[in-house]
């Protein structure tokens, strides 16, 4: 008989402390761009929710209060209510969102970290060193990219669970099984991703071998490695990053799909591709079960815009036609 009371009440504490967050936030962040502007506090302070200043402080300041109050009103009622219900068994659909969430940040970031040390090391050996070194990277990038990505990321996959499968003493609980094939998977997904950044950086470092001041480097004598380390990497490195923030949005995705058609990480594994494999069976039930397909695409959504808008920032930042 409570219940509405009691999550009116809990929706009015959250979002007002949620305002009151935001209010110390804007506080501080006016604080700071007022520092050094020469302008009254209360003139930067309105210029910024007015929308007149060069960064858009309006939009960021919307969408932190938008966070905020997401973020207090789901840690109000969790711990007594399903905010976005349950699933077929019984598991809280926030929880499971949140947990895909931590997956696909973690396929993104070791899949990064193994994806960089192929592409950047082969991508500069081939355009530096060329001769039969380049011939050797571009044939081996050629083979991969000629190879359906699905096709050979699905073939990996699968004989990396042949070997776990006919491995069982490796693993002592069902949780490290399913942590080494998500671990395999992301290091399947780096060895196969790594062509297009090799290819741009070895397109970059055919540029710039024949700089003025490389050039000048060899004719003193200092050694390819010194070379490579003072002069070429350091100005790659803006490509490297754009590159890898950009193609992160793609590995959630590419996890996703995977996961769905079965051949990503394991079933127990929560992720954002198992979520919408066990709300496809939750469809045809009647009443239907739509929240945890929508709670899926909503979080799924989400993180990859936000990557993508990140990448956009990131590469306007690094970008020389815009400095």
């Amino acid at each position: 008989a409570a219940r509405g009371g009691d999550v009116a009440l809990r929706l009015v504490s959250a979002l007002a402390q949620a305002a009151l967050a935001w209010l110390l936030a804007f506080l501080v962040l006016a604080s700071l761009v007022w520092r050094g502007s020469g302008l009254r506090w209360g003139e930067v302070a309105g210029a910024m929710l007015a929308g007149r200043t060069v960064l858009a402080w309006r939009a960021a300041l919307v969408t932190l209060a938008v966070l905020l109050a997401v973020a207090a009103v789901c840690v109000e009622l969790a711990p007594l209510y399903h905010v976005l219900g349950t699933d077929k068994v019984g598991q809280d659909v926030l929880y499971l969102a949140l947990k895909s969430v931590r997956t696909a940040l973690v396929i993104g970031t070791l899949t990064t970290l193994v994806m960089m040390p192929f592409a950047v090391a082969l991508g500069i050996a081939a355009g530096y060193l060329g001769g039969w070194v380049d011939d050797a990277v571009q044939y081996v990038y050629t083979v991969l990219n000629a190879i359906p990505g699905v096709l050979l990321i699905a073939a990996a996959v699968l004989m990396m669970q042949v070997v776990i499968d006919t491995n069982p003493q490796w693993f002592d609980t069902a949780a490290e099984r399913s942590d080494a094939r998500l671990l395999a998977l992301c290091f399947i997904l780096g060895i196969t991703s790594w062509t297009g950044l090799a290819r741009l950086l070895r397109g970059e470092t055919l540029k710039l071998r024949e700089l003025d001041y490389v050039q000048a480097a060899r004719a003193f004598g200092v050694r390819t490695p010194v070379i490579l380390r003072r002069h070429i990497l350091p100005n790659l490195m803006h490509i490297v990053l754009i590159a890898l923030v950009m193609d992160f949005s793609g590995l959630v995705l590419a996890e996703a799909v995977l996961s769905y058609v079965g051949i990503g990480v394991d079933p127990s594994t929560i992720s954002f591709g198992t979520m919408i494999n066990m709300a496809r069976a939750e469809l045809a039930r009647e009443p239907m079960v739509w929240w945890s397909l929508a709670a899926a695409f909503v979080f799924m959504f989400v993180l990859v815009l936000a990557a993508n808008l990140f990448a956009d920032v990131v590469r306007d930042a690094f970008d020389p036609r815009r400095a």
